[in-house]
């Protein structure tokens, strides 16, 4: 009992000490922060420009009859010109007796525009807009994208913060006092693994939160679960590539070895997902290609984390 609390205390110094670094405080809010700026802008700018009803035309009769049908019609002795130099959104001219719509945004405004001038103009074919649907299609699809790439993202920090922290350590003297403490050396690197998760997992499961309540996520909690073993698998890759024996002491190599191990197994998960579903890591690739994991990739991934908190034990970290 006394070394289960021992190495609870171990776990909290080793995630204070990653908690007081600003890089990995920043690098664990950026994801989510980012994409939330950006999808909010994207679609606050859309919102505002995209779906306004304002159109320029030379013709007053012209933008009479729009202005009967919800637009907001502004005269202009060249609209042309107007659009070509971005004045405004979009723009009615005549060219060989027939009218031209320039527009700079898509959208259904631009679609109710064109089916109104096919009106006037008595054209052959009309368009016929379908109403909207509650959820496009395509945005289950984006937010299934996202929440993978997400998922990527907290994979690599997991590899780069596992072998990064046995790195510093073993520099600045903090391994060789922890290895003194009378506790089995196996639960070093445990120690090491559960600090790791307590500081990766809370950020990942609030930023699949966020984009949640964004974009809702489908299947959000297969979502976590796999983020999250993939994660802790990638931060054990990081761990047992840094704990190597004397002669493989540097960093830039054993974090290449475990970088591209991690790429290697998402990639194989994407591209053989009967096989990957079953797999930590290779599950978040095979779930990006539509197939749901298997529920062995968490025992895998916590038989993954055990051996490397054995082999943690047996190196020679000093």
């Amino acid at each position: 009992m006394a070394s289960v609390r021992a190495a609870a205390a171990l776990s909290g110094a080793i995630v204070l000490r990653l908690l007081r670094e600003g890089l990995v405080v920043r690098a664990l809010a950026w994801p989510g922060i980012v994409c939330a700026l950006a999808m909010v802008g994207t679609a606050g700018g859309y919102a505002m420009w995209g779906t306004s009803p304002s159109v320029v035309v030379a013709d007053p009769a012209l933008a009479k009859q729009m202005t009967e049908h919800g637009f907001t019609a502004e005269l202009s002795e060249d609209p042309q010109k107007e659009i070509r130099n971005h004045r405004a959104i979009r723009a009615v001219w005549r060219e060989n007796d027939r009218w031209v719509l320039g527009r700079v945004w898509p959208g259904r405004a631009t679609l109710r525009l064109e089916s109104l001038l096919r009106e006037i103009a008595g054209a052959r074919w009309r368009i016929d807009i379908p109403p909207l649907e509650a959820r496009p299609t395509d945005v289950d699809y984006q937010a299934h994208l996202i929440a993978g790439v997400i998922g990527l993202f907290f994979t690599l920090y997991g590899v780069v913060m596992g072998a990064g922290t046995v790195f510093r350590d073993r520099g600045n003297g903090c391994l060789e006092s922890e290895l003194s403490l009378p506790l089995p050396f196996w639960m070093h690197g445990a120690a090491r693994i559960a600090a790791l998760s307590v500081v990766l997992v809370p950020a990942l499961c609030t930023t699949l939160l966020v984009l949640h309540g964004l974009l809702g996520i489908d299947s959000l909690s297969t979502w976590m679960l796999h983020d999250c073993l993939a994660a802790l698998t990638g931060g054990v890759l990081g761990l047992a590539a840094t704990s190597g024996p004397k002669s493989d002491k540097g960093f830039s190599a054993p974090l290449s070895r475990a970088l591209a191990t991690t790429i290697a197994l998402i990639g194989a998960g994407w591209a053989l997902p009967q096989l990957g579903r079953w797999l930590p890591l290779s599950s978040i690739g095979a779930f990006l290609a539509g197939l749901d994991p298997a529920a062995t990739a968490a025992p895998l991934a916590l038989a993954a984390a055990g051996a490397a908190a054995l082999r943690f034990g047996r190196s020679e970290c000093i």
